[in-house]
């Protein structure tokens, strides 16, 4: 059952609202309901609630949805989307979640060839802000 609030975020974040897809992701990811209870964490939901907030310039969604590049599984391109995301968190955010998102970048980029560290490097400085960007599906563990 969805308390009000969740119904209110999921609607907020299907809209296009970037807060509301980057608080959505993380209660995806976090493996606890609005309530502080424990529920089974959704990590393609929250992936996909991440990347709309990221693509739409969210500093710390792009910085959230690097480390779950970084952490995940050793999927091919993987390795290259965090630290791209890492750079682009970096770039605008301050305190702590810089220090995170360097710390991230410099983590990965070690693993990565020349090649593909170029790849990455290219994205970030390439990449543009997707306004609005509205994802299709709700993250169904958290907002039930």
């Amino acid at each position: 059952m969805q308390t009000n609030i969740t119904k209110q975020l999921l609607l907020a974040a299907q809209s296009g609202n970037a807060a509301a897809q980057f608080n959505l992701g993380v209660l995806c990811e976090s493996h606890f309901d609005d309530n502080g209870y424990s529920i089974a964490g959704n990590r393609a939901e929250a992936m996909k609630w991440l990347l709309a907030a990221a693509e739409q310039g969210l500093p710390r969604a792009q910085g959230k949805l690097a480390e779950m590049y970084a952490d995940g599984l050793d999927a091919p391109g993987n390795n290259i989307k965090a630290c791209a995301w890492f750079l682009l968190a970096a770039t605008s955010l301050v305190g702590i979640h810089r220090h995170r998102a360097q710390s991230g970048y410099e983590r990965v980029c070690s693993r990565l060839t020349p090649a593909e560290l170029a790849e990455a490097r290219r994205f970030a400085r390439d990449w543009k802000p997707n306004r609005l960007n509205k994802a299709p599906a709700a993250c169904s563990d958290s907002a039930s």
